[in-house]
């Protein structure tokens, strides 16, 4: 194998343990932008020497270097992956808890894009999940304008009515 197809090996691997354990949060996300910029590394090296040493020419030698490439890259992935309930996937296999196929569903979806931009409904509730109504935004903004002017008024009042004593 090449590097490039040991670098394609690494990232098929990361999808794939991203799938099979979606509940990684957005910390997984960092997580697997740095393991494949370390994989990449330990690649390029393990390339640069191999061309060096000449050991592209013998086939075995070969197979076992990119065999104990995938068992470290796997064995990275599922021990220090971030999971949201703090458990790292390698526990999980190991307590028998084996990805389901809700979790293959939710871990796809974690990957998917809708395309299909002329059957979307522009107007749909669900495109706007993670935004406030405008009325609300609207009603909150006046309501916190008012409470500002409010104490101002109070402010001023209160600077109209201290009287400055002087003891005789």
């Amino acid at each position: 194998m090449t590097g490039i197809s040991r670098f394609f090996m690494l990232i098929l691997c990361v999808l794939l343990v991203m799938i099979c354990f979606p509940d990684f949060g957005s910390s997984g996300w960092t997580f697997a932008g740095t393991i494949i910029l370390v994989w990449t590394g330990v690649i390029l090296i393990t390339s640069v020497v191999g061309s060096l040493f000449g050991l592209y020419r013998f086939d075995g030698i070969n197979r076992f270097l990119t065999f104990v490439l995938f068992l470290g890259i796997m064995f990275s992935l599922l021990w220090y992956l971030p999971q949201d309930e703090k458990v790292s996937p390698i526990n999980q296999l190991k307590y028998g808890q084996f990805p389901t196929g809700a979790d293959l569903k939710r871990g796809l979806d974690k990957f998917t894009f809708n395309f299909a931009f002329d059957k979307r409904d522009a107007r749909s509730e669900k495109n706007f999940v993670n935004q406030k109504d405008p009325k609300e935004t609207a009603e909150e903004a006046a309501k916190k304008a008012a409470e500002e002017a409010a104490k101002k008024a109070v402010r001023k009042a209160k600077q109209k009515l201290e009287v400055v004593v002087e003891d005789k």
